[in-house]
């Protein structure tokens, strides 16, 4: 066997797993489909691979072709204007590198854009044979796909059906992945997302269910690592990646994942951002999470926030006309201005999170604090937050609600706030109940462990606070059983 025919059968071994009993059995018939002619080489079709040649049109003869993995060897390949991959005229087609060839896209536009016809949703029998024949699990794997032009796409994809793409790197692309229209059952997997211009992945409108993202690295993309723009977005995981450094110094409104479900007609809903480290740097309006739902709660909500770190931006977590999410149990650290960020949000909980600063700055600098304002229906429970810089010597505090109904602080640690440890400010039936709320510095701040400024229905029990460290205006709330302490450390 050649070199090249070996390097194919190891390459296609994993696709022989389960085909053939025995090892030797997968090994000779990964050997055979490489000697099939259902792989061929874009050298096959006359392509160079030295980086000087156009490679264009070879690329789209092999993709043509319809010989179903196409396959890339060692070289640079450039191309100067997209190809397209027509599933339902070629037939079920993936290409295949391994790790060595580098993809050039010299023109604007998509490097790969993988066209199919689904029109169905997620369920088998929604899909029509055709595409079950021809089209499903387009699969690209092993390739670096660089864009060499400022309007350059790595991948774009089109009314796919359980697209996979798996080994990637693609870097320097105006937008490394792009998903338009109707794609179903999507998998990015093990890929580097990394240095793109704008944004790393970016379903642009489309209407998707089941997408899965995991294990990829996906940083250094200033406008968003992921962006979740418009359309209608059921059942989305992003589990296990490193995201990071996507922000811009020099423009608002950058975020590490970013969903934006305000433009008219849109939803989101089943998503779980899980067991991710998501950290950059403090930007103009930056968020490591930025969730904008849209009007009347109706289109942002059931979101998970779990297990995660998330730290160092201007808001940690910022949510927006969302309803229905939970975060809990996350490592939350260095926030510039607010650590969670709740704006006209309803039945939100907020448990078991840690909020801290990263202690090797040596001298605690950015603000850190929890602000809930208009909304309906929060729970915050077993949340600690030491330090906290969030306020201001006229108001605010490092828990700051206000304008809400209904917000549940339960069993919070508050510790050593600069101004203030928890305020209410025209708020109803909100109650702080079990929560110790106490300076321990031999200087602590002047201000109230808890304020209630104005509102009614309120309920203040069972904490620990601060000697004379309650300030509540009269009528705001009832007050009880709480325990005024004299000591600090």
């Amino acid at each position: 066997m050649t070199g090249e025919k070996f390097l194919l059968a190891v390459l296609l071994f994993p696709y022989a797993v389960g085909l053939a009993a025995e090892p030797s059995d997968k090994l000779s018939l990964t050997t055979k489909l490489a000697d099939s002619g259902f792989v061929r080489s874009v050298k096959d079709y006359g392509a160079v691979g030295d980086g000087k040649a156009d490679d264009t049109a070879a690329i789209e003869a092999a993709v043509k072709a319809g010989v179903g993995v196409v396959y890339f060897p060692t070289g640079s390949f450039r191309l100067t204007h997209s190809v397209i991959v027509d599933l339902d005229s070629y037939g079920r087609t993936s290409l295949v590198g391994g790790g060595t060839a580098c993809i050039i896209m010299e023109g604007t536009g998509p490097a790969f854009h993988f066209r199919g016809t689904h029109d169905g949703t997620g369920d088998p029998d929604s899909v029509r044979d055709p595409v079950w024949q021809r089209q499903r699990m387009p699969i690209i794997t092993g390739l670096e796909i660089l864009g060499a032009h400022p309007e350059s796409i790595g991948v774009r994809l089109e009314k796919t059906m359980q697209a996979t793409l798996t080994n990637l790197l693609i870097r320097r692309c105006k937008i490394g992945v792009h998903l338009v229209q109707r794609n179903r059952n999507l998998l990015i997997d093990h890929c580097h997302i990394y240095h793109n211009r704008q944004i790393g992945i970016d379903f642009d409108r489309v209407n998707l269910h089941q997408a899965i993202i995991s294990a990829s690295h996906i940083s250094y993309n200033p406008l968003a690592g992921v962006r979740l723009l418009g359309g209608q977005m059921r059942n989305f995981q992003i589990v296990g990646n490193d995201i990071e450094y996507n922000y811009d110094p020099n423009n608002s409104g950058s975020a590490d994942i970013l969903i934006d479900m305000s433009p008219a007609g849109s939803s989101f809903r089943e998503g779980t951002i899980v067991g991710n480290t998501i950290q950059a740097i403090p930007s103009p309006g930056g968020a490591n999470i930025r969730f904008l739902g849209g009007k009347n709660l109706e289109v942002g909500g059931l979101l998970t926030i779990t297990g995660n770190l998330i730290g160092s931006q201007t808001y940690n977590v910022h949510l927006a006309d969302c309803r229905g999410v939970t975060i809990s149990g996350n490592s939350i650290y260095s926030a510039a201005e607010h650590s969670l960020w709740l704006e006209n949000c309803a039945n939100m909980v907020i448990s078991a999170n840690s909020i801290d600063w990263n202690p090797d700055h040596k001298k605690k600098y950015l603000v850190d604090g929890i602000l809930i304002e208009k909304c309906r229906g929060v729970t915050v429970a077993n949340t600690i937050i030491e330090n906290s810089f969030q306020g201001s010597s006229e108001s605010g505090g490092a828990i700051d609600v206000r304008a809400s109904e209904d917000v549940a602080i339960s069993n919070c640690q508050v510790l050593d706030f600069m101004y203030r440890g928890i305020t209410l400010t025209d708020t109803v039936r909100c109650h702080i109940t079990g929560c110790s709320v106490i300076e321990r510095r031999r200087k602590p701040a002047p201000g109230a462990s808890i304020q209630v400024k104005s509102g009614r229905d309120n309920l203040i029990a069972d904490n620990i606070i601060n000697s004379g460290g309650l300030s509540v205006a009269e009528g705001t709330a009832t007050i009880r059983d709480n325990l005024e302490i004299t000591s600090q450390n």
